[in-house]
């Protein structure tokens, strides 16, 4: 086991060509503390600095700024020698967004030396405002690193940058083996190379496939290396091979390798990387609206609220079903619900879980497969189409450069709560689904905010947590319906800002921090790419994806054998004598307060409980467990009054989301004591508010 393992303790090396913007990463990564290394026998400057991050202690190695490894100059011996000495337990190759060909090669050299490497992609900012758009997503599938976009100036993804580092460094990211580029028509000679060292490789302190590549570009250090460790005629034969490689192509290896790289690098970077020629100037007198004090605002929130309208509408009916209700027109109403897109998939799983039955037969495995596996993952799938839609805005905002004038101008109406206007995006992603959201706020430089976020976004009511809502709503006459729904929102927002403001107000008496601060590039206004906005699109929807089909997938499996299986672990028909409903008795005292009788408050506890699974959930244990078909018998078979509704919306619209979300904070904040104290928080205050909320219905 390494040094680094034991002590927590890691080194890490920065390299990158020329004004990259290595030294500005260097020095905001260590703070401006950093010496001049003494290296023995180096004339160069090397710069050492140290920092702190997630409980570990990290040294800095800013190597010198080089083009590559194949001149070998008096900075690209330094560097490769100690990279290749296996001193640093990983590499950061930086590369310049502006000009990613032609400084991606050095990352390229890098990969072939140690499977150990960061690529970070600096001036991400700035990029966006020269119309050119990365997926560094696909760059880093297709090199099998982690590959990450940063900042100086707005210190987007130093986080990112530092935690990918460690990952790689543990060997939970990166590439174990290096980098091996197919070499087309050179191959059989470097192979043969390769073969002459494969019977010196215990005396051999480089990677082979490395060496050979050198020696065949023509490295005279390493030649005389080898001549010493191999002997004369060893290096002899090798000098022939390359030789050989000149006479038959009638060019110097070392192009003709140069070239391939080059060509390996374009077909990298080919479809990830769309340049667009930005028109600055127009459309200036819209772009000026988002600046004005009140009229910025408005015109945010209206084009955020029109999203959503769509968005639930297209997905869910709602809103526009209970306007069309509200209107009389109850068959349009019910339409429009039933054949939304979430409609439609939910046929389709009752008619596949249906389907299965009838065609196998009756039996506990087919019960489980339909009403188990396929009911408990295409309760969660169904909302995938809403957060395709919602990604598909956001990204149209993104890339036409709207949506950073959209921060701004809610910039000082968040920063009233404590959150910069960076904030607006993950808050409107977690109307969709609470996952992407935490995902989201790794844009957001602010460390302190950033975990304030991880807090408190989960208030904001995603959309499973609406159709708990909406199936409460229907079981109410109209009116009531509809106030069920603006209390649920209303609450939730509320104690989103006055969490947000509490925490940063003990957070400014603690640091004396000032406002939160605002720091982005505001790139022309310019029509938005559709190759671009897919990316932004399957990024956001591929997390919820793994949701559905690891996490809900096995505690589907656990929730069918709760319910389906007695105390004595024999199968049994009655959901009352399973063992979620002895589980479930512990937790009855929990709604007593709101007036629950004990016989029916078991229900609702374990109702909540599979919540924390999956809060789609909570409507379909009542229903399997009160044997009804739809929330709204079941709701009226447990004789729920308005004001026990009203409290428990409140308590399932704040207490914690759901398992995947808690997960993703966990991962995001690398901390169980951060995940326990949200967890906390939530429940506390989704109780507290059931029981004001119940106390002042029974009044009103």
């Amino acid at each position: 086991m390494s040094r680094s393992t034991h002590k927590k303790e890691y080194e890490i090396a920065i390299i990158g060509q020329p004004n990259v913007g290595k030294s500005t990463l260097f020095n905001i990564l260590t703070g401006r503390r950093a010496h001049v290394a003494n290296w023995p026998g180096v004339t160069v400057e090397v710069h050492e600095g140290e920092t702190e991050f997630d409980g570990y202690k990290i040294k800095l190695v800013d190597l010198p700024g080089i083009y590559g490894f194949s001149t070998l100059s008096l900075e690209e011996r330094i560097a490769r020698n100690y990279i290749l000495s296996g001193r640093p337990d990983a590499v950061i190759v930086l590369v310049d967004s502006l000009n990613p060909e032609r400084t991606m090669y050095l990352a390229i050299q890098a990969l072939e030396m140690t499977g150990k490497v960061v690529i970070g992609f600096t001036k991400s900012d700035a990029a966006h405002a020269h119309g050119i758009h990365i997926n560094y997503d696909l760059i880093s599938k297709r090199l099998g690193v982690p590959v990450i976009p940063v900042s100086a100036a707005t210190l987007r993804g130093i986080r990112s940058l530092l935690r990918a580092a460690i990952d790689v460094a543990r060997g939970k990211a990166g590439r174990r083996k290096p980098l091996r580029i197919d070499y087309g028509e050179l191959e059989p000679h470097v192979s043969s190379i390769e073969s002459i060292l494969r019977g010196f490789e215990e005396r051999l302190e480089y990677p082979i496939r490395w060496m050979a590549l050198r020696l065949l570009e023509g490295d005279d250090d390493l030649y005389k290396y080898v001549k010493g460790v191999c002997g004369e005629a060893v290096a002899e034969e090798i000098q022939r091979i390359r030789e050989e490689v000149r006479r038959i192509f009638h060019r110097d290896p070392a192009e003709l390798l140069a070239r391939k790289r080059f060509e390996y690098l374009r077909k990298i970077l080919g479809d990830a990387i769309v340049r667009l020629a930005i028109k600055r100037g127009r459309f200036e007198g819209f772009t000026r609206l988002f600046y004005r004090p009140f009229i910025g605002p408005i015109l945010s929130i209206a084009i955020l609220l029109g999203m959503f309208m769509i968005a639930f509408t297209i997905n869910t009916g709602f809103p526009l079903n209970i306007l069309l209700d509200s209107l009389g027109m109850h068959g349009a109403a019910s339409a429009v619900e039933e054949y939304s897109i979430g409609g439609l998939m939910e046929k389709l799983f009752s008619w596949i879980s249906g389907w299965i039955i009838n065609t196998f037969g009756e039996s506990w495995l087919t019960d489980l497969i339909a009403n188990g596996i396929i009911s408990g993952v295409g309760s969660v799938l169904i909302f995938l189409p809403l957060i395709m839609i919602v990604s598909l805005f956001l990204a149209i905002l993104e890339d036409s450069g709207i949506a950073p004038r959209m921060a701004v101008s809610l910039h000082g109406p968040l920063s009233k709560i404590g959150v910069s206007g960076h904030a607006i995006f993950p808050m409107t992603m977690s109307l969709g689904c609470n996952v992407p959201a935490i995902l989201a706020t790794r844009a957001i430089p602010s460390r302190s905010e950033r975990l304030r976020l991880l807090i408190t976004l989960p208030f904001i009511p995603c959309q499973a947590r609406l159709v708990v809502i909406l199936a409460f709503a229907s079981s109410l006459v109209s009116g009531y319906g509809a106030l069920l729904v603006v209390l649920g929102y209303a609450v939730a927002f509320l104690a989103f800002a006055l969490v947000n403001k509490v925490l940063y107000m003990l957070e400014k008496r603690k640091t004396g921090r000032k406002e939160p601060e605002l720091v982005l590039e505001l790139p022309p206004i310019h029509r938005p790419l559709g190759r671009v906005i897919w990316w932004h699109v399957w990024d956001s929807s591929k997390h919820f994806l793994k949701k559905a089909g690891t996490i809900i997938f096995a505690l589907s499996i656990i929730l069918w054998f709760m319910i389906n299986v007695s105390p004595s672990l024999a199968l049994t028909d009655n959901p009352a004598e399973s063992i979620a409903a002895g589980f479930a008795h512990f937790l009855s005292p929990i709604v007593y307060p709101i007036g629950i009788s004990p016989g029916k408050a078991w229900i609702v506890a374990f109702a909540l409980l599979v919540g924390f699974i999956a809060k789609e959930a909570v409507i379909e244990t009542l229903t399997i467990l009160t044997g009804t078909a739809s929330a709204q018998q079941a709701l009226a078979l447990l004789g729920l009054t308005v004001p026990q509704l009203a409290a428990l919306t409140v308590f399932v619209v704040l207490y914690v989301p759901c398992i995947a979300t808690l997960a993703v904070i966990y991962s995001e904040s690398r901390s169980i004591k951060h995940t326990l104290a949200t967890i906390a928080l939530m429940l506390s205050i989704a109780y507290v508010a059931m029981l004001i909320t119940y106390g002042l219905s029974l009044i009103l």
